[in-house]
């Protein structure tokens, strides 16, 4: 894949070389996203806590078409809440083409997270990628949140996506140098995950009325201080008439490491006018620390959940969700003695998200 890759970028390069002048010079708009949670938590450790959630992001974006019809952009997106130390999220460049594709080059996620398809769900928890934590504490359950192969994280990487081909058909290949190398630093030791290869290849199309939304990924990278890394994911969608049903499936292989597990999960969405609905479940298990007699790590998440459409750019979204962690509980069980889920716990959010 890293050969196609670097053909791919190549081929580009060479376009820009023989391209005349842009028509214009690159202004940068600005749009991005706010979004403000209210929310209730009662869970088994004992927390009972109203909380205030917030998270900000302002993007400056721009392009400008060559003469030769390729299309180069930038998009710098800037974190609006306090970050300690990492205030630019997310910093790329890309340059783009109907005919060819796209490729991007900078800190962005990798294919295996921005093409890949995965439960339904319109609610402010998520089952994909949930943030519950921001509710309840997480003792130290390192089973999979998402089914994603994301690895990679928005680490300096290339990436290349081609046009939808035939209509339907989609693929895409990234490359992370190294996974602590976020923000142009120096070359970094071979002991972080690194030379990380991931792959997607999507199908997005109607059949007979039905929308139809799949895709396969696949990431390798390598580690010298630990094993090697490899993961899978799988995820169908079908839509009819305002219902969307689906889900998919992760396995992340890092043999003798606490992050070795798999994830599922399945949904529910139904939209019609400005209303959503949907209910869905998420399922992870991992490998517990070394020496403890068998225990896994688990996750578990139900979340039902409605959102309205208040007017272009505004949504007002509410979820209730019960949430379950789970470490090494043979070994250190909750309360002393006998199985038991480290946290567990319900959660009522009720959230307004706006675009612009």
């Amino acid at each position: 894949m890293k050969k196609i890759l670097f053909g791919t970028t190549a081929l580009v390069a060479a376009g820009l070389v023989t391209s005349a002048h842009a028509a214009e010079k690159i202004k940068l708009g600005v749009s991005g996203y706010m979004w403000q949670e209210v929310g209730v938590a009662d869970s088994r450790a004992g927390q009972t806590t109203v909380n205030l959630v917030s998270n900000t992001e302002v993007h400056f974006k721009g392009s400008t078409t060559l003469d030769n019809g390729l299309t180069i952009g930038a998009d710098i997106q800037l974190e609006g809440n306090s970050q300690g130390g990492d205030q630019i999220d997310e910093s790329y460049a890309w340059i783009e083409s109907k005919t060819w594709g796209k490729v991007i080059l900078g800190t962005e996620n990798g294919v295996g997270d921005l093409i890949t398809t995965h439960a339904p769900g319109v609610g402010p928890m998520g089952i994909d990628g949930s943030n519950a934590t921001y509710w309840f504490t997480n003792t130290g359950s390192a089973a999979p949140t998402s089914i994603d192969a994301s690895d990679s994280g928005d680490n300096e990487k290339l990436t290349y996506i081609s046009p939808k081909l035939g209509g339907m058909f989609q693929a895409g290949v990234s490359y992370t140098p190294s996974t602590d190398a976020e923000d142009g630093k120096a070359p970094s030791a071979n002991t972080s995950l690194h030379n990380v290869v991931e792959g997607t290849l999507l199908l997005d199309t109607d059949i007979a009325g039905f929308g139809v939304r799949s895709s396969v990924s696949a990431l390798h990278g390598s580690n010298q201080g630990a094993n090697n890394r490899t993961v899978y994911s799988a995820g169908l969608n079908v839509s009819y008439a305002g219902f969307t049903v689906g889900g998919g499936w992760g396995r992340r292989i890092n043999k003798g490491a606490t992050t070795d597990g798999s994830a599922y999960n399945i949904g529910v969405s139904y939209a019609t006018g400005p209303y959503g609905l949907s209910l869905g479940y998420h399922n992870g298990t991992a490998n517990g620390s070394n020496g403890d007699n068998g225990a896994e790590d688990g996750f578990t998440a139900t979340e039902l959940a409605m959102s309205y459409k208040i007017s272009d750019g505004v949504d007002f979204k509410s979820g209730v969700s019960y949430v379950q962690f789970e470490q090494d509980v043979e070994t250190n069980p909750l309360n002393g003695g006998g199985n038991g889920y480290e946290n567990d716990g319900w959660i009522w959010i009720n959230g307004i998200y706006l675009s612009f």
